[in-house]
């Protein structure tokens, strides 16, 4: 049942990179990818958190250590137990034999992962973003999903020195020296919001289909108390996303200019 939390044993901690861990569990907790749920820890807070999986039978979390409830579940061991309420919102659709870019940053790859392992039959460009090589996360699941890998670093420590979306540019510019329309099916993008609205814009000028996953501040997670709703239509990420088309993304006036924080003071995105 979506609206109670169930309890699930961390089975392995992987270290995955500096501040970054995921918590892995055993089970069928089915869900789509894109999907979330409230990850609850007893007496301290429940918080939003994706979900990913390398096969069936297993789940992840993957958490970034950067505030006080992130710190405490990076924290737990094995054999700890955890609530896991969910699966909740809209994912991602699942492409089928289609030529597709995954563009993700920072842990906002675990998701793409996800996706990665659905995706029937597919031909795969995987573009993993980071600060610097010491925060890079997600190349070795997505080498083993058969996607080839393009990497980039803020201080070029790993890859090309560039911002993720220059190497969508240079992917696109790339295939369309084979077929006049890119011979991209479809994009889907997880990381910093400013970087998911530069993938959309690139890909409207190039007319490829793109969706995006929002990030919003989350207390209810089932539409109830619209923390998390966008200022002007009132679209509800937890219920109505956090998946989006891109098109709509960008008709948003909000969309890569700022948010609301857990009392609905507007915080700006820093560019």
């Amino acid at each position: 049942m979506p609206d109670l939390p169930q309890i699930f044993e961390i089975q392995k901690v992987v270290v995955e990179a500096d501040g970054i861990r995921t918590l892995v569990f055993a089970g069928d907790f089915e869900f789509a990818p894109g999907q979330f749920a409230m990850i609850w820890l007893p007496g301290i807070d429940e918080k939003p958190f994706g979900i990913w999986r390398t096969r069936p039978g297993e789940f992840r979390i993957t958490v970034a250590a950067v505030g006080k409830f992130s710190r405490k579940l990076a924290a737990q061991k094995v054999g700890a137990k955890i609530g896991i309420r969910g699966p909740l919102g809209r994912g991602f659709s699942i492409p089928k034999k289609k030529k597709v870019v995954l563009v993700g940053g920072g842990f906002g790859v675990a998701p793409l992962l996800g996706l990665a392992e659905r995706a029937e039959n597919c031909e795969l460009d995987f573009v993993i973003g980071a600060r610097s090589e010491k925060f890079l996360f997600g190349e070795k699941y997505a080498e083993k999903m058969g996607a080839k890998i393009w990497i980039a670093t803020d201080d070029g420590s790993c890859g090309e020195k560039c911002f993720s979306t220059h190497l969508l540019e240079k992917i696109i510019a790339e295939k369309r020296l084979v077929l006049a329309n890119a011979g991209i099916d479809a994009v889907f993008s997880v990381g910093p919001e400013l970087m998911m609205k530069k993938v959309a814009e690139i890909c409207r000028a190039a007319k490829i289909p793109s969706e995006l996953s929002l990030e919003r501040f989350m207390k209810c997670g089932v539409g109830v108390c619209g923390s998390c709703a966008i200022d002007d239509g009132g679209f509800c990420v937890c219920r109505e996303g956090p998946m989006i088309e891109g098109e709509r993304a960008l008709k948003m006036a909000e969309f890569g200019k700022y948010r609301r924080d857990s009392v609905g003071v507007r915080e700006n995105f820093r560019k």
